[in-house]
């Protein structure tokens, strides 16, 4: 059949692309000192961009999707942080001890004594109780899976609380630690929890006060009566809004942030030799994959979908390490495992299985071709575009966020690999806040989204995979809507596995199950983004010194142990 020809890579889009990203480096390089120059000198303010966003609001909720990226753990300190870089060795935060039943069908958490919320009120065990209560009366603010396993809750005193669990969970407290604790005395007034944007926020973190917001950014200041104050060295985080890629790429040249931990091209070139004090470390991430709707509205398009022939071809008309080296700038490594676990990972999985399914993660265009006439997706016109088996012509779309440029990059790249298979894929940028409702009603058709990634591979496999968390209020990771009763039986096992060798075999099978169907193709590991401004600020956590994980990005808990951990740097005396 005849099939469109094209060039394997567009010259002229990565010329222009490399172009436009040079260009506005280049043209922007000039020292920056506005969080200083707008601010008393005797005010220390840390600039820091944990995520992009079109629009700066008074949005202070923790439940809600669209809240402001500093509202998590330095407003709403949580129970416990469990440092994955530490071997998830438990850092007390609320709580100062926990204990789980022998049964392991209960947990209990003592909780810190003398802490305040920011407005004076004593933290207690009411506010915990109220929390977790929500959690299970409000399936839409539960968005880390808590009713699946807490079947009620006890205060048991002022300082402690006990949940009684609906099955054994040996890992319970890991999940259970994730829930913001809000300051009931506040909280029990609002209407509507969802959206209640809670723009005057109450906490017990170390910076509650928000000032001078407005359309540009805001400023986050230390709680006044924070139960670790002897800790905190930084007065202030300043947010600026950063609205893309590029808009970021432009400033961090200048110095502006202190830190931030989003995508920048050949770093060394782009970021670090501008400065010696332009840090950056670049730990292995989870992976980033393709997502086929398996709910699409077409029902041409959803019945192609689940045709695991078709989902290999795509994966087999990939060039991985192409879409690495142009959009993510060589940053990752192209992704051997069909069922997208982590290569870090790689002693959990059986090798034969890796070897069997590799060819289908491998580059061969035409076996693809092959399999998709197998399925009778042929061009049935002439016309060098393949057509639904029932003549309807083809044409799919792909969303990725607006402003993520190595995921926009990649979208791009892919629909121009598509065109060698004869198959029309147009890429389409949403909003951040879009992107995710899409995924959550199932609006869309092919996606790229990445995972998040944990101390083994269950943490990939749980929120990837388990049919749970496909619904609006989870987050994104399982929107592809594939549904696999075993996988969910595996899941539901892993926690309450006695032994490692238990373990390490459902994450075997997990990984044959999935791989099996290619129910997404993974396309490369990535790494996770970190940069760090050494002129102002020392005590950075880096690959010399490995205290916890150092991403500044929304809900990684550990940022809470790094910005205490941070002081500002003694600045040389200015010549008289």
């Amino acid at each position: 059949m005849p099939v469109k020809s094209i060039i394997t890579v567009n010259s002229t889009f990565l010329t222009q692309r490399m172009t436009s990203l040079l260009l506005l480096v280049f043209s922007t390089i000039y020292p920056f000192s506005y969080a200083v120059a707008t601010q008393p000198q005797s005010v220390t303010i840390l600039t820091v961009v944990p995520e992009y966003k079109d629009a700066v609001t008074a949005n202070f909720n923790p439940f809600s999707k669209g809240s402001m990226p500093t509202t998590h753990e330095f407003i709403f300190e949580p129970l416990i942080i469990f440092n994955t870089l530490q071997n998830n060795k438990p850092e007390y935060r609320l709580a100062t001890h926990y204990q789980l039943d022998k049964d392991l069908m209960g947990i209990s958490f003592s909780l810190r004594e003398g802490v305040k919320w920011s407005d004076g009120k004593p933290f207690s065990a009411d506010d915990v109780f109220f929390s977790f209560s929500l959690a299970l009366k409000y399936p839409e603010l539960d968005s880390h899976g808590i009713g699946l396993w807490v079947e009620s809750i006890e205060k048991r005193n002022a300082h402690e609380v006990y949940f009684r669990l609906k099955k054994p969970n040996a890992l319970v407290a890991y999940t259970l630690v994730l829930l913001p604790i809000i300051p009931r005395h506040q909280w029990q007034k609002v209407d509507n929890f969802a959206q209640f944007t809670n723009p005057v926020p109450v906490g017990t973190g170390p910076f509650t006060e928000i000032k001078d917001l407005d359309e540009n950014g805001y400023l986050q200041c230390a709680n006044p009566v924070y139960w670790q104050a002897d800790k905190r060295q930084i007065d202030c985080l300043r947010y600026p809004k950063v609205t893309t890629n590029d808009d970021f790429i432009s400033r961090i040249a200048q110095g502006e942030f202190d830190w931030t931990g989003s995508f920048i091209p050949d770093i060394e070139r782009h970021y670090a030799s501008y400065s010696p004090d332009f840090k950056y470390w670049l730990p292995p991430a989870s992976n980033v994959s393709l997502m086929f709707n398996f709910r699409a509205a077409d029902p041409d398009v959803r019945a192609l979908f689940n045709r695991v022939e078709f989902r290999r071809a795509i994966s087999m008309t990939l060039q991985r390490q192409l879409l690495i080296d142009i959009a993510a700038f060589g940053q990752g490594k192209p992704s051997r495992y069909a069922s997208g676990m982590s290569d870090r990972f790689r002693s959990w999985a059986d090798p034969v299985i890796t070897e069997k399914y590799l060819p289908y993660m491998s580059y061969n265009p035409m076996l693809a071709g092959d399999l998709l006439d197998k399925i009778d997706l042929v061009d049935s016109n002439g016309d060098g575009w393949r057509d639904l088996p029932g003549g309807n012509p083809l044409a799919l779309t792909i969303i990725t966020p607006k402003g993520w440029s190595d995921f926009n990059t990649t979208a791009q790249l892919i629909s121009e690999m598509m065109l060698r298979i004869g198959i029309k894929v147009t890429p389409i940028q949403a909003d951040f806040l879009q992107f995710n409702e899409q995924l959550a009603h199932a609006d869309y058709q092919l996606a790229i989204t990445n995972y998040p990634q944990g101390p083994t591979p269950f943490k990939y496999f749980d929120m990837a995979f388990n049919s749970t968390y496909q619904a609006p209020h989870y987050p994104r990771y399982a929107m592809h809507y594939y549904q696999n009763a075993r996988v969910d039986a595996l899941l539901a096992q892993f926690p309450i596995a006695e032994t490692n060798q238990q373990r390490h075999q459902i994450i075997r099978e997990l990984n044959q199950l999935i791989a099996n169907q290619q129910v997404t193709v993974p396309l490369y590991n990535t790494v996770e983004f970190y940069q760090y401004n050494t002129s102002r600020f020392e005590g950075w956590f880096n690959k010399d010194n490995p205290v916890a994980s150092p991403l500044i990005w929304p809900q990684a808990p550990e940022r809470l142990l790094h910005v205490l951990a941070l002081r500002p740097k003694e600045q040389p005396a200015k010549p008289r």
